[in-house]
C-alpha cells in the first residue's frame, strides 16, 4: 500500500514538468493568437516583442499555470485534514531567530560554493558554460523591478518548495524510504528540472540542502527562505561583489566558502545557539 506513494512522487514531478514546459508553449500560443487576431500578423510581431523585452513577465505568466493546480493540490494533500492553523503551527514549531541566522549565513556560503561548481564545469566543459551564460543573459535574471522580484524571489521558491520538499519529499516519507535516499531522489529530480547542465549540477547540491533544512525544521518555511535568498545573493550579491570586491577578495570568498558550509551545517545540526525543543510525534510535515 505504501508503494503507491513512490507513484504519486514521482507524478509529482512529472506534472510540474508538464505544466511548467508546456505552459510556456501554451503562453506563447495563447499571446501570438490573440496578437493575431487583434492587429494581425503587426500584432503577432508586438506581442512576440513584447515577451522578448520582458522576460520577468512571461517567467510570471508561465509560473502562474503549475501554480494554479499544485498548490491546491498540496493544500489537500497535507493542510486541509489538520487545518491551516495547525499545519501553520507544525511548520513554525522549531523555527527560532537563530536559525534563520544560520539559514542566510549557510545560504551565502552556499551560493558562493556554486562558484567553485562553475568554475569545474567551465573548465571540464566551456562548452556547456557558454551555453549557460547565453541562458541567463536572455533570462532576464539582471532586470532588476518589481517583476523580477516576483519572477526570481517569489513564485520560484514558493512553487519548487512545495513540489520537491513538500509533495515529493513526503510522498517519499511516506512510502517508508529513509531520509538520506528521499533526500537524495528530491534533490535529482529537483537537478533535471531545471533542463540544463550546468544549473542542474548545482541545483542538485543546493536542493540536498534544503531537503536537510525542511527535514531538521520539520518546515518547508525554512528551504523557501533559503531558496529566496539564494536566487538573491546569486543576481544582486554577485552584481555587487563583481562590482566592488577584487578579485583576490572575492576568491577568497569562494575558497572558504566549502569550509563554511561544513562550521554552519554542523552548528544547525547541533542545534548550536537555539533553544532544544522537545518535539512530539514523528510525523515530519515539509
Amino acid at each position: 500500500m505504501k508503494k503507491k506513494y513512490y507513484g504519486i512522487a514521482f507524478l509529482a514531478f512529472i506534472a510540474l514538468l508538464v505544466l511548467m514546459y508546456g505552459g510556456s508553449l501554451l503562453v506563447s500560443l495563447g499571446a501570438f493568437i490573440g496578437g493575431v487576431i487583434l492587429a494581425g500578423e503587426r500584432g503577432m510581431e508586438l506581442i512576440y516583442n513584447l515577451l522578448i523585452d520582458n522576460p520577468n513577465f512571461f517567467s510570471i505568466l508561465v509560473y502562474a499555470i503549475p501554480m494554479a493546480l499544485i498548490l491546491p493540490w498540496y493544500y489537500l494533500a497535507f493542510v486541509e485534514k489538520r487545518g491551516v492553523a495547525q499545519t501553520l503551527r507544525a511548520h513554525t514549531r522549531r523555527l527560532t531567530p537563530v536559525c534563520f541566522l544560520w539559514v542566510v549565513l549557510l545560504t551565502l556560503a552556499a551560493q558562493h560554493a556554486t562558484s567553485l561548481i562553475m568554475a569545474a564545469i567551465d573548465f571540464l566543459a566551456p562548452s556547456v558554460m557558454n551555453d549557460y551564460v547565453e541562458l541567463v543573459e536572455s533570462s532576464g535574471m539582471s532586470n532588476y523591478s518589481v517583476l523580477w522580484v516576483i519572477s526570481t524571489l517569489i513564485l520560484p521558491p514558493l512553487l519548487e518548495e512545495v513540489v520537491f520538499r513538500g509533495l515529493i519529499l513526503q510522498y517519499l516519507g511516506k512510502a517508508g524510504t529513509r531520509f538520506f535516499v528521499a533526500n537524495l531522489i528530491q534533490a535529482v529530480f529537483f537537478g533535471v528540472y531545471h533542463m540544463n547542465l550546468t544549473q542542474g549540477i548545482y541545483a542538485f547540491f543546493l536542493g540536498l540542502l534544503l531537503g536537510y533544512l525542511a527535514y531538521r525544521y520539520d518546515s518547508i518555511l525554512v528551504p523557501m527562505v533559503m531558496h529566496f535568498f539564494y536566487n538573491l545573493f546569486g543576481t544582486v550579491l554577485v552584481d555587487l561583489e563583481t562590482k566592488f570586491l577584487p578579485e583576490f577578495v572575492q576568491g577568497i570568498l569562494v575558497l572558504v566558502s566549502v569550509p563554511l558550509l561544513a562550521v554552519i551545517l554542523t552548528a544547525i545540526h547541533f542545534r548550536f545557539g537555539e533553544k532544544k525543543t522537545v518535539v512530539r510525534g514523528g510525523e515530519h510535515t515539509a
